[in-house]
């Protein structure tokens, strides 16, 4: 949270100071601390129609700053408790919202807050929990949110912002004021790339990512090489090399292969089974890279033709 409120500071002192730099906001901190009296709302939905002031914009502005929305994470969504009253609040929000403004519906999520606002309604994310009983009689706790808007609507909303405003000024908004202003909005860090752990043979050296074709491929021939066919009274025969390499092949171009497959594809009668051969595991995972590169929108049946070092470079880049 500290880490957080920090980055928001610091993007406040930036976006400030391009604000005064492109004549947005005027340079006296006491004229500044004056446009506060002025409703950001109210101007966020006047700009789609009127001409704002240099100041008037840079005031909306600052407040879009303030609640820019939410950007979706996907490796941190899954650990949020909340994530689905969080997506169920912003697809109300989405719906609410129509660049054309047909049906009644507001052009922009600041016209759609200033209504919200006129009409006595929240305009802010506001975390909720009820308890309510099932049909079944047994109490739950459902969670909710008043709103919560994604950022890709604010982005929406300065570029409708921006189209009209500089169409009426364009001296004033300027295509390099745009770029330095939309890039301070709407700039978010790049997440830190996880760094593989410590090889268990060479503790020098790094593990190889597992999306590499080279990893996949390395786990598919340990798994297919003890794959064990066990016959009655539990007498196990291994496959031989036309059955591992048919397998191999298989598990390349497939991103499984259920042990009902393999039984299939090997020729084998239903009555027997292999020691990897569980309740709880029923097939064997195929090389899920090649699977999704060879897709025609990617490279197609080119891709097993290439070399495997080819492979893993393109997977590294």
């Amino acid at each position: 949270m500290r880490r957080r409120r920090d980055r928001l500071l610091k993007r406040k002192a930036r976006l400030m100071a391009l604000l005064v730099k492109h004549g947005f906001f005027p340079e006296s901190p006491e004229d500044r601390k004056k446009l506060e009296s002025l409703d950001p709302y109210s101007l966020r939905a006047l700009g789609l129609d009127a001409a704002l002031t240099p100041a008037e914009f840079g005031r909306a502005l600052f407040h879009m700053n303030q609640r820019r929305g939410f950007q979706s994470n996907r490796r941190t969504d899954k650990k949020e408790s909340e994530a689905g009253a969080l997506k169920a609040a912003i697809a109300r929000v989405r719906q609410a919202v129509d660049p054309a403004g047909v049906e009644g519906k507001a052009r922009t999520v600041g016209e759609w807050l200033y209504q919200r606002a006129q009409a006595g309604e929240p305009v802010r994310a506001r975390f909720r929990q009820h308890r309510v009983t099932t049909a079944e009689g047994r109490p739950r706790v459902e969670k909710s949110y008043d709103l919560y808007v994604e950022r890709a609507l604010v982005e929406a909303e300065f570029d409708a912002l921006w189209a009209r405003q500089s169409a009426l000024d364009p001296v004033a908004f300027s295509e390099t004021a745009r770029q330095d202003l939309k890039d301070c909005l709407l700039h978010q860090r790049p997440l830190r790339p996880v760094r593989p752990g410590r090889c268990t043979l060479l503790p020098n050296e790094e593990r190889a990512p597992l999306a590499l074709p080279s990893t996949q491929r390395a786990r598919i021939y340990q798994e297919v090489n003890h794959l064990r066919i066990l016959q009655q009274g539990l007498a196990e025969q291994v496959l031989n090399p036309d059955q591992r390499d048919a397998l191999v092949d298989a598990l390349e171009r497939n991103a499984k292969r259920s042990f009902v497959q393999i039984k299939k594809l090997l020729g084998l009668g239903s009555g027997i089974s292999f020691n990897f051969e569980d309740p709880k595991r029923q097939e064997l995972k195929g090389n899920f890279t090649s699977v999704n590169l060879a897709k025609k929108e990617h490279f197609g049946e080119a891709w097993f033709a290439f070399s495997e070092a080819l492979q893993d470079e393109i997977v590294l880049k």
